[in-house]
Order: C-alpha cells, then sequence, then structure tokens
C-alpha cells in the first residue's frame, strides 16, 4: 500500500517574511504530528514574483493545483497555506472540498487615515468577513489563526485556535548590552503608518541611538540596515532597548522577536484590544504627535527599563494537526 501524501500549496516559503515564517512553522508541525505521512509541497516560480502576484494571483494558481490533485491523485490530502485573510471570501468558496487550511490572518485594527483604506477595512472587508464566516461554517469545523486580532469576529467556539503565532515563543536570557534605543521596522504599507514612524524617528534622532529595517530614512543620524535576515535582525534586537511596533498587530513576528530577544516594545493605545498574553508593552497614542514624542522621550531618558513578560494558555494543537 502506498504511503498516504498531503499536497501543500505554499505562496511564500521566504524564511525573512512573515507569510513565509508562518508557513515553514505550519510545515513543521505537519511534519511532527504526522510521521507517516509524506509530504509534498508546491510554490510558485519565485523568479516571476511581486507582492501583488503573491497576494493576488498566486493564491488562485494554488486553488488550480489543489483541484488538479484533489480529480487526479489518490491517497491523498491536500492543504492551502498562507497568503489566507478572513475577508477573502473566493479563496474559502473555490478551494476543493476537505482542504485543510493554513493559518488564517488580518485583523480588526486599522488606522482612521487615510479614509479610503479606512472605509475599505471598516466596510467592504469586514462585508466580505461575513460571507466568508457562512461558507467556513459549511466546509469546516477547525480553523487555526495567526493572532488573536479576529476572535470577537469568530465568537467562542473550541474548535478555533487563535494565537499561532505564539505557539514557540520563549523569552531568551539576553547579556548583550543594549546599545540603540529604538529600532523601527518601516514597509510602505496603508495600515502601518509608516509617515507617523519615519517622522517619529527623525525626531528621536536628535537625542537617542534610532536604527531601521526595511526602508531607510534619509537622515544622518539614523542607522539604516536596510532588508537584513532575521537572524541578523534577531541580533540587533539584542543590542536595542524599544522597538516601536507599527499599530495593526502586536503579534508580528517582528514584536514576538523583539520580545523574545529582551528587546522592550511601544505600541498603539486601542481600547478595543489590549494584547493579553504579553504584560509590560508601553501602549501610546500615535493619534498624537506631540504627546507621543513627549511620552517617548520620558521614557527613553529612564535608566530602569521594565521586561516584557509573556504568558499564554497552553493551546493543544494536536487536533488540527493530527490528520
Amino acid at each position: 500500500m502506498s504511503k498516504k501524501k498531503i499536497y501543500i500549496w505554499c505562496c511564500d516559503k521566504n524564511k525573512n517574511t512573515g507569510e513565509g515564517i508562518l508557513a515553514n512553522k505550519f510545515i513543521e508541525d505537519i511534519k511532527f504530528y504526522n510521521k507517516n505521512i509524506k509530504l509534498i509541497v508546491k510554490s510558485p516560480n519565485k523568479k516571476k514574483s511581486n507582492s501583488i502576484i503573491k497576494r493576488y494571483i498566486h493564491p488562485f494558481e494554488g486553488v488550480i493545483y489543489l483541484w488538479n490533485v484533489f480529480i487526479f491523485k489518490k491517497n491523498k490530502k491536500i492543504c492551502y497555506l498562507n497568503y489566507l485573510p478572513l475577508w477573502n471570501f473566493f479563496l474559502v468558496i473555490l478551494l476543493p472540498p476537505k482542504t485543510i487550511l493554513g493559518p488564517i490572518t488580518g485583523g480588526s485594527l486599522y488606522s482612521k487615515k487615510p479614509f479610503f483604506n479606512f472605509f475599505l477595512r471598516k466596510y467592504i472587508l469586514n462585508f466580505f468577513i461575513i460571507i466568508s464566516k457562512i461558507f467556513i461554517k459549511l466546509r469546516t469545523k477547525k480553523l487555526l489563526f495567526s493572532t488573536d486580532l479576529l476572535r470577537m469576529q469568530m465568537g467562542n467556539n473550541k474548535n478555533y485556535l487563535f494565537n499561532y503565532v505564539l505557539k514557540d515563543l520563549k523569552i531568551i536570557k539576553n547579556k548583550e548590552k543594549k546599545i540603540y534605543d529604538v529600532i523601527f521596522y518601516l514597509r510602505d504599507h496603508r495600515n502601518k503608518n509608516t509617515n507617523l514612524q519615519i517622522k517619529i524617528a527623525k525626531h528621536l534622532a536628535k537625542n537617542f541611538k534610532i536604527l531601521t529595517v526595511g526602508k531607510k530614512i534619509d537622515n544622518e543620524n539614523i542607522k539604516n540596515l536596510g532588508f537584513i535576515s532575521r537572524v541578523k535582525l534577531i541580533k540587533i534586537l539584542k543590542k536595542t532597548k524599544y522597538t516601536f511596533i507599527s499599530p495593526e498587530n502586536l503579534h508580528s513576528f517582528f514584536a514576538i522577536d523583539s520580545v523574545s530577544s529582551g528587546t522592550n516594545v511601544f505600541f498603539k493605545k486601542n481600547y478595543n484590544y489590549m494584547g493579553k498574553s504579553f504584560r509590560g508593552i508601553d501602549y501610546l497614542n500615535y493619534e498624537n504627535f506631540y504627546d507621543l514624542k513627549e511620552k517617548l522621550k520620558k521614557i527613553l531618558n529612564k535608566k530602569f527599563i521594565h521586561k516584557v513578560k509573556y504568558s499564554l494558555k497552553k493551546i493543544n494543537y494536536y487536533s488540527y494537526f493530527k490528520l
């Protein structure tokens, strides 16, 4: 009898992107819980990929690939992995029956500016989420979510598992001397409030040692590292006091790597959401620039630096991953 196989479509396996890190984590867990199943991971051609193609074209290439496997392959299971936001009801509808879904991404935190971005996320994408939820209930009982940002949208269901990104988080005892004050991860994205981060970084650089990764800032007082590997980033984080997190996701891999490296976190104060897994986060008002810069300077001038603490109720993922 031939060994059972699981065919996985993965849009992004890059070890330095959030989607790629999440995908590799999921694949390793599938392997761990299913030692007697052969994994066949199919990815698109990297040379032809850019961010638009990855997010909006490759997922539907995956639908075609998985339908081909579903129809013509025997003794198999199929899995769709990454670029799976809850609002994308097209994927939920079009994927073959019994497709195992990778971690659902996306969230409910977004800025009110620009207005189009706010309107899109508040009304249009929320409407899409309602459609997705209807079809999800028809096709599967179990769901895995990368964070807890969608918990309120989904309600209490014992078959829904949240905060998968935190599954293997460990805070490392760090003996490195903290030689930098704040690090920013800058990306051009409507929901990351990049312009505010650049403005804050330039202001703080007058008195503090500021680092950036990703997009560079034209300022002689700022050390720009550009796009670096995750391994190099963690080495830098161990030498940095604080991380300034963009306002949409407290559980991004940048934030998680900061916490595990002993780097404290600044995050936007949002009365609808406070991360329950971390203690010691500095929640700040991102809407008022004057108050924000004054608060940051006050914190950075303190000699004592508190440590972020992490606690999460143990979740049994066996039921999701065991096939």
